[in-house]
């Protein structure tokens, strides 16, 4: 991974001389899991995705570091957000056959609204305050209305543990704007429909080389 190729150099961002451009790596500052109103999971060491049967919807926000300004968004070629697929869940005492392993179709929002990861939950994005909808209102309201890419990420039966990367250009470009960077909000698209949970490594996860981050690549 180009990742390697990199070091500390502007502002603790990490940044490496690809031949193509300069590509940033931006680390997450901020993660958690959304599943109930009244319980905060910033302590649960992955973020999860989609529910199951008789279990709450869930979603999950990621907010990264941003972007300096040597690489205004004139220049900002491509963006991607990297989590790392642990494994599908379902509880121990759902059959298999009543929780199949269906694709899970995932898309990223990018999010209006300021939250605290030590207080979001699925109804408030901190103490004192609430989303306009649960899991947030993909309106334009909490988070934008449109997906960063209307392609989804496909999550298969069978898929090893491993990166996933989400194309988040137009998120990122919108930061290195001037908007206001509140992160993105993770779904599935097929969120509703009965099957297994997705689960990805949070910054709570005991591998630190396992928690999700950005990289950034700016044309020189």
């Amino acid at each position: 991974m180009l990742v390697a190729l990199l070091v500390p150099v502007i502002q603790g961002v990490k940044t490496g001389d690809t031949g193509a451009g300069t590509l940033y790596v931006l680390k997450a500052v901020k993660s958690v899991a959304l599943e109930t109103p009244s319980t905060n999971f910033n302590y649960l060491p992955f973020l999860m995705v989609s529910g199951h049967p008789r279990y709450p919807n869930k979603r999950s926000l990621v907010q990264f570091e941003d972007l300096p300004v040597a690489c205004p968004s004139s220049k900002i070629k491509s963006a991607k957000m990297y989590l790392y697929y642990l494994y599908a869940h379902k509880s121990r005492w759902h059959p298999i056959t009543g929780i199949p392993f269906i694709p899970r179709y995932m898309q990223v929002h990018l999010v209006k609204k300021y939250w605290r990861e030590k207080q979001a939950t699925s109804s408030r994005p901190y103490s004192g305050a609430n989303w306009t909808s649960p899991w947030l209102g993909l309106d334009g309201t909490d988070a934008e209305r449109v997906p960063q890419e209307w392609n989804p990420v496909t999550i298969l039966p069978g898929r090893p543990a491993g990166f996933v990367d989400f194309d988040i250009t137009s998120a990122v470009r919108s930061w290195s704007s001037g908007l206001r960077n509140y992160g993105v909000v993770i779904r599935a698209v097929n969120e509703l429909e009965a099957g297994i949970g997705i689960r990805f490594a949070s910054n709570s996860y005991k591998d630190p080389e396992m928690h999700p981050f950005a990289t950034v690549l700016c044309t020189k």
